[in-house]
């Protein structure tokens, strides 16, 4: 028999993971899957089981359950060992914005279909400083907010959580003064928020990045720039509506690479990868091609 793990967050979404595993287990014996279990007890744990336990010799498919950034720690602990070992998602998080772009079922019979019934491709991930990523970079408003968000508060309103926290923020937020650099230009701007998206999706907003593929090679960049209180709701509702890559208060680009500089003195903005916190400014951001394989619907 072949050899799966089951990498699973206990506490995601609303913890349906807790009463699918029998089934898990059912149907990966079934497709000749003899199938161990790691069961995260703290943030960070799935990258380092992979870091010191996993090995092409003794797993041959991982499944990871959870949502963004349980996903982010499994590609971490893969891309920083440099092994090349197949993964199949179950995406059962409070958000699944990488899921969403994959086209992954949200449901664990059709996700666990895809690895019978689908196709293994290599998909593109992102490389910031150290750091991987496989939906999205972000700085700037908001991108603290899952770092912050209560666990019960998560349990019980869902991706709800993130947008109150989310409206507290922006009655304070401070623009950032940022130099970014692609290839032959540099664009110097003050922004509130900054995205660099591999997928289409955060924080459930699903027309963020329409245009996003997971398969291109390229990072699609939103800087969204500092504007008056009062242009917010109008700036939103295009987005809501993904109307807003040609507003002048947006800068859009597609590239492979590019340098972030962040020229406040006076205040230090968090980044954040995947809904986990990123590296500090200044960033070095590239695609990486080949290293991470997942099953996707044909």
């Amino acid at each position: 028999m072949e050899k799966a793990i089951l990498l699973y967050n206990p506490k995601a979404g609303n913890r349906q993971i807790n009463s699918r595993i029998d089934y898990i287990a059912e149907r990966m014996q079934k497709m000749g899957y003899e199938l161990r279990l790691f069961r995260s007890p703290a943030k960070g744990s799935i990258t380092e089981y992979i870091k010191n336990y996993i090995s092409e010799s003794n797993t041959d498919l991982i499944l990871i359950s959870g949502g963004d950034g349980t996903l982010n720690e499994c590609i971490n602990g893969l891309a920083q060992k440099q092994l090349n070992i197949p993964i199949a998602i179950l995406p059962l998080g409070t958000a699944n914005d990488f899921a969403y772009s994959a086209h992954i079922p949200n449901d664990v019979a059709g996700a666990l279909d895809l690895i019978e019934n689908g196709e293994l491709r290599y998909v593109d991930i992102g490389k910031v400083n150290e750091l991987y990523f496989v939906n999205v970079c972000n700085m700037g408003l908001f991108s603290g907010i899952s770092h912050i968000v209560d666990l019960e508060l998560k349990k019980k309103f869902g991706k709800l959580a993130y947008y109150v926290k989310g409206i507290e923020e922006l009655q304070n937020y401070q623009a950032m003064q940022l130099k970014v650099k692609v290839h032959d230009k540099t664009i110097e701007n003050e922004y509130v928020l900054v995205l660099i998206f591999n997928g289409k999706a955060a924080g459930g907003f699903t027309r963020l990045a329409k245009e996003a593929n997971i398969e291109d090679g390229v990072f699609d960049f939103i800087g969204i720039k500092k504007v008056e209180m009062h242009e917010i709701p109008m700036l939103f509702l295009k987005i809501l509506q993904g109307e807003h890559l040609n507003d002048p208060n947006i800068d859009y680009f597609i590239s492979d690479e590019l340098y972030i500089e962040c020229k406040n003195e006076d205040k230090q903005f968090i980044t954040d990868i995947d809904g986990e916190e990123g590296p500090d400014f200044p960033l070095h951001i590239e695609v990486k091609k080949n290293l991470i394989r997942i099953y996707l619907p044909k």
